[in-house]
């Protein structure tokens, strides 16, 4: 997923770089919003989750935790019916593989309980069932690592964007970038938020947004994504 989403992002700034297409441009932006925010929560899922399904000291939290290392195989196969609900016909002792809504209804108070609310929402996201995924984001984004809840924003943000409420979103694909500590996912959702506040027509944000992008990150991909908005806007490119 995430490197179709980058070939495509790749792509689209060649096409602008040779002609200025405005209609190329805004089919990149529409096309790509969903994809975008199930990138953006994956990512954040694989380096955040497995922070807190170790060292536990509590039972509900070790029960949790293992509870997710059972179904974690069908979230990675992309069998999301079984990740989601369960598998009956498959045993651990005796009893069967528990869905991720099951953790999150029994465990939720956890750290882990929160983690699995993540992967629930990115489902649900990839899905297309917006209201109940910000519901799974909102319970993840009280999770006390700021990994978890970077994701958690970045998703609820991709939520806004379906309802289109850009600048919504925008100002939390912000908060998220200022969340992680990883370079290149700061700047990931700072692009983010450069496009939703580019859909917003907020073009001078969008610019401001842009700019700071290639100003610290210019050997990164998001220093030439940034570049073809900035001409996407019609900005003079110094």
């Amino acid at each position: 997923m995430a490197k179709q989403i980058d070939e495509e992002m790749e792509n689209e700034e060649i096409i602008v770089e040779k002609d200025g297409s405005e209609s190329n441009s805004l089919n990149f932006i529409q096309k790509n919003s969903k994809l975008i925010m199930i990138l953006s929560a994956l990512v954040i899922v694989i380096i955040g989750a497995f922070v807190y399904l170790k060292n536990k000291s509590n039972e509900d939290a070790q029960t949790a935790s293992l509870l997710i290392t059972r179904v974690l195989p069908y979230y990675e196969s992309a069998d999301y019916q079984k990740a989601l609900n369960g598998d009956p016909t498959k045993t651990y002792m005796g009893e069967p593989v528990k869905g991720l809504k099951y953790i999150v209804s029994e465990f939720g108070g956890t750290d882990q309980g929160k983690v699995a609310a993540l992967y629930v929402g990115n489902i649900l996201l990839s899905t297309n069932n917006y209201s109940e995924a910000k519901e799974y984001f909102e319970k993840a984004s009280n999770s006390p690592s700021k990994e978890i809840q970077s994701g958690a924003l970045a998703g609820m943000a991709g939520c806004l964007e379906t309802d289109k409420k850009y600048d919504e979103a925008a100002k939390l694909f912000e908060e998220a970038a200022l969340l992680i500590a990883d370079d290149e996912l700061q700047s990931r959702y700072s692009f983010y938020a450069g496009l939703a506040y580019e859909k917003a027509g907020n073009k001078e944000i969008a610019e401001k947004t842009y700019r700071e992008i290639m100003m610290k990150s210019k050997l990164s991909e998001f220093a030439q994504l940034a570049k073809a908005g900035l001409v996407r806007i019609g900005t003079i490119i110094e």
